[in-house]
């Protein structure tokens, strides 16, 4: 049995926290511990998500756009590969079949 792989979201707030001069937010559970942090800016979101990652190998951060989309992915560990989009190309990987 493998074990869980542990998944890290990089998203935008809510219009709340956004309010507070939070504008984005790291997700994730490590074991039974939920993880919720807020950032000021994209790029401390995701410097620290990948931080977790690295202290908990087998791990994934996904990094989402303003609009919900996820704009690029990355692995750490033995985690698996991200699926392949519609156009045969990884999250955040440029080119593809069309």
């Amino acid at each position: 049995m493998s074990a869980k792989q542990t998944v890290y979201h990089v998203s935008p707030s809510g219009e709340r926290a956004a309010a507070a001069g939070v504008k984005w937010q790291v997700e994730g559970r490590e074991g039974r511990r939920k993880l919720h942090e807020p950032h000021r800016t994209q790029q401390d979101a995701i410097a620290a998500a990948r931080r977790h990652a690295r202290e908990h190998m087998s791990a994934q951060v996904i990094v989402h756009a303003r609009d919900g989309h996820v704009r690029s992915a990355y692995s750490y560990g033995t985690a698996p590969d991200t699926p392949l989009d519609e156009r045969g190309r990884r999250a955040g990987e440029r080119g593809g079949l069309f």
